[in-house]
């Protein structure tokens, strides 16, 4: 697929932003859980692990909870320690690395 961005980087980016605005404007509390989780751990942790040349599944599914929760951990933190942390905020946050983590795979992709 060279010279084209693959259907799960569109998707991921799209995912991201979808799911930040749906966070943000509220959704009944299980739903909100689980779109919360995606934003916040998955799809970040997905769109980075795929910039690393990672093939093995196993080692994959556990670089996307490491990268999400580390990458979460690092966002929360900056937030608390600037005095600016609102859960908003780190759901927006979050969906914009996600986003920028999938237009550095698209540049790899069409390059």
């Amino acid at each position: 697929m060279s010279g084209s961005v693959s259907r799960l980087t569109l998707a991921l980016g799209l995912a991201a932003v979808a799911l930040s605005l749906v966070t943000l404007v509220g959704l009944p509390t299980p739903l909100q859980a689980v779109a919360a989780t995606a934003v916040l751990v998955l799809l970040p942790g997905q769109a980075l692990a795929r910039l690393t040349p990672v093939t093995d599944a196993a080692l994959g599914a556990l670089l996307v909870l490491a990268l999400g929760l580390a990458t979460l951990a690092a966002v929360s933190t900056a937030m608390f320690y600037l005095a600016v942390w609102s859960w908003q905020a780190c759901v927006v946050t979050m969906g914009a690395i996600t986003v920028l983590a999938c237009l550095a795979r698209a540049r790899r992709e069409t390059a």
